[in-house]
């Protein structure tokens, strides 16, 4: 009796293997695109509070935003490396471009004695 595998038995095994693929990819490519979101999301929000530090932090150079509703300031994203409020060489986690420090702005509204602060790549 001779040992090993006959070409059916191999034939069955890449078969399973290639319906484990063709399930498995889909969704590691689903995950890897939702945690490049959710890495996006994070960027965007740690750009936003070190804006609110840099605000709070230079409050005399800002006092009509945060006392006079309906004014608008714009923060430059290279003041915020200079100040070391984040770090330099941003890299966008979406698209994994690193972005040039003098392009991006955040724009800081005071609405109603609220500030909210948009991100502008």
């Amino acid at each position: 009796m001779k040992k090993g595998f006959t070409l059916i038995e191999l034939l069955a095994i890449l078969a399973l293997l290639g319906v484990i693929i063709l399930v498995s990819v889909p969704s590691i490519i689903s995950t890897n695109q939702t945690s490049q979101e959710n890495n996006y999301k994070q960027y965007i929000a740690n750009i936003q509070n070190a804006s609110e530090i840099y605000i709070e932090t230079h409050a005399d150079n800002y006092e009509t935003l945060k006392t006079k509703p309906g004014t608008t300031e714009t923060i430059q994203i290279e003041d915020l490396i200079k100040g070391d409020y984040i770090q330099g060489s941003l890299k966008n986690p979406k698209t994994n471009e690193t972005l040039s420090d003098e392009k991006g702005t955040v724009t800081v509204t005071n609405q109603d004695g609220k500030l909210t602060y948009t991100y502008n790549p």
